[in-house]
């Protein structure tokens, strides 16, 4: 696949193969499983009500302040000497997410828009939040328990050695968000924004922004690890404050 996406006429196809994939496993899975399960109270079953609009705020700014520590992580992984299954499994990863960001138009731009945000965030917070939280929530009635899980199982299945405890830390943000709002929409919005963001700068910065995001992980200082971890800490607690008041917690 990493060969195919060096030449640009293979591009397209290889985007056209992951979408559907994408939409076979992490859609039509849930769907079919809902639909043997639990036909008759699919949408009581999946939460997909309003929500507080001030969890639209505060939630993206609870993800985003964990970025510095996100990168800190990365950056003494990849310090780590891996076994060579794992290292190769990453580079694998890495490379082909490489791949599928070259974007030369507006087009592609659109098409990743397409393939990498919208089917992913819809798709996996179905599947993850939608379907294997609520599941495991369900059978123990344990919803931190539940959200960790769930948020394990989802980077593990994203396959990136470097990138595990940022997959880790944005399933958690993602399976509260669903557990303080009630709201299976909500993070699908985060996780859509999410990669939308990351997405549009990787077409703003080109080429070089693999080896930007490389360079500024080695350079991430641990006060502001500090800084961000108390702006998280901060909104969660006023996150936590809103749903106690509302009871809107599932």
């Amino acid at each position: 696949m990493i060969l195919l996406l060096e030449n640009e006429r293979y591009n397209g196809f290889i985007k056209l193969i992951i979408g559907t994939n994408h939409l076979l496993i992490f859609l039509c899975a849930p769907i079919v499983f809902l639909m043997f399960f639990y036909r008759k109270n699919i949408w009581g079953y999946l939460q997909l009500q309003h929500f507080d609009p001030r969890y639209l705020l505060l939630f993206p700014i609870a993800l985003f302040s964990l970025y510095p520590l996100m990168g800190y992580i990365a950056g003494y992984i990849e310090k780590l000497e891996l076994p060579l299954f794992l290292s190769q499994m990453d580079k694998s990863a890495l490379d082909t997410l490489s791949g599928l960001l070259k974007m030369n138009s507006g087009a592609d731009l659109l098409i990743n828009l397409i393939v990498m945000t919208i089917i992913p965030a819809v798709g996996e917070e179905l599947l993850f939040r939608g379907v294997i939280q609520k599941e495991i929530y369900l059978h123990t009635n344990r919803s931190h328990f539940a959200i960790w899980l769930a948020a394990f199982i989802f980077c593990i299945l994203h396959f990136q050695v470097t990138g595990f405890a940022a997959k880790f830390m944005i399933g958690v943000i993602l399976g509260y968000a669903y557990h303080f709002s009630g709201s299976l929409v909500l993070p699908i919005v985060i996780h859509m924004l999410n990669n939308g963001l990351a997405t549009v700068a990787y077409y703003l910065a080109g080429d070089a922004t693999m080896d930007t995001a490389s360079a500024s992980s080695e350079n991430i200082s641990f006060v502001g690890v500090l800084i961000g971890v108390l702006i998280f800490s901060l909104s969660m607690f006023y996150i936590r404050f809103i749903s106690l008041k509302r009871n809107t917690i599932y």
